[in-house]
């Protein structure tokens, strides 16, 4: 609910289009760009005035081509401010982004805009599209939202370290009917704030790469919602960073929880066996490709019930091993099971 987003364009700033479509596709948004959904035959015209009039969000590709350019892409912009009138003043409808030093149309210059070139400016797109789409959320009532209407928020990484380049990106769930959102959001916070609190720690003069001041680095927090059910939920939070080292650093955390009442559970709540190193060494065996059975069995014996790692879904169970993986393998360490080949109880 609230995800749609309506790409208008000249189709000279196609390439542009395109590349904001796959990003907002990414981040769990709807886009709509005429290349991608009009079909052979379709009422054009019928087609783009209804995607337009049922879009959440509208972003304006302006640039010296489409500003002076007669044509649909005018009646794009002309449709899209009539819309705007149902809206409040405060609502964030219309995103212009300037690909290029263009003059802004005076009917569209009282709405922020952002150059393609700004540091971040997918970033700031984003964050634009997530807050208007939580007001719509939290007006809603709990009735009302359904188990995908979940946005996302961010922690401020407040580092000593000036050269970081930070993102994070998680998943907040609002009151619903279905489970206590409230139990949920915190356990996902503090995973992302541990990892948060060692670099708030770290100052540049601990860090001897950052004692270059042209040297950079960066950390990204992004959680991801895999798997979620009136029943279940499985989430992944990916942690990436790059402090000088010879390599970047890459770990990933799960949480699972099953519901009514809400619990965090564990691999040994879903997965029924007698020994953990056995199961993983059979699944290996059983499930894995050739390299895998000839890497993952090595690695074993650092897994244990404390520290596994997985992910689930209504067909398999995905038990991620690159926390233990040398990062030259690591693209091995991904192990799906299927659920109706091994005992469980989901």
């Amino acid at each position: 609910m609230f995800k749609e987003v309506f790409i208008s364009h000249a189709k000279e700033d196609i390439q542009y289009a395109e590349d904001l479509y796959d990003f907002l596709n990414e981040n769990n948004y709807e886009p709509w760009l005429d290349k991608k959904k009009l079909r052979v035959g379709a009422n054009w015209d019928f087609e783009i005035k209804n995607a337009l009039k049922n879009s959440t969000f509208v972003i304006i590709l302006l640039s010296s081509t489409s500003v002076n350019k007669r044509g649909y892409v005018q009646r794009e912009f002309k449709y899209a401010l009539e819309y705007s009138e149902t809206k409040l003043h405060d609502d964030i409808y219309i995103i212009p982004i300037l690909l290029d030093k263009c003059t802004v149309p005076d009917h569209l210059s009282k709405y922020q805009w952002i150059e393609i070139g700004d540091d971040d400016y997918r970033k700031k797109i984003l964050e634009s599209l997530n807050y208007q789409r939580e007001k719509y959320i939290q007006s809603l009532p709990p009735d009302q939202i359904s188990l995908n209407d979940y946005t996302t928020f961010s922690i401020d990484l407040k580092s000593n370290v000036k050269n970081i380049d930070y993102n994070c990106s998680l998943p907040l769930f609002h009151k619903n009917n279905y489970f206590d959102a409230n139990y949920i959001n915190p356990f996902i916070q503090q995973r992302a704030l541990d990892i948060i609190d060692v670099y708030r720690k770290n100052t540049e003069d601990e860090i001897i790469y950052f004692q270059n001041p042209e040297n950079s680095g960066y950390l990204e927090i992004n959680g991801t919602v895999e798997y979620i059910t009136k029943d279940y939920l499985s989430i992944s939070i990916t942690y990436e960073s790059y402090m000088g080292q010879a390599h970047p650093h890459t770990s990933i955390q799960t949480l699972n929880f099953r519901f009514n009442p809400e619990t965090k559970i564990g691999f040994n709540e879903i997965v029924n066996y007698d020994n953990l190193q056995k199961f993983l060494i059979d699944s290996i065996n059983r499930f894995g490709n050739e390299e895998q059975q000839e890497v993952l069995i090595n690695y074993c014996e650092y897994i244990t019930e404390e520290n596994i790692n997985f992910t689930f879904n209504e067909s398999n169970i995905e038990i991620i091993f690159i926390n233990q993986l040398p990062r030259v393998i690591m693209a091995l360490g991904f192990l799906s099971i299927p659920l109706n080949k091994i005992d469980h109880s989901i």
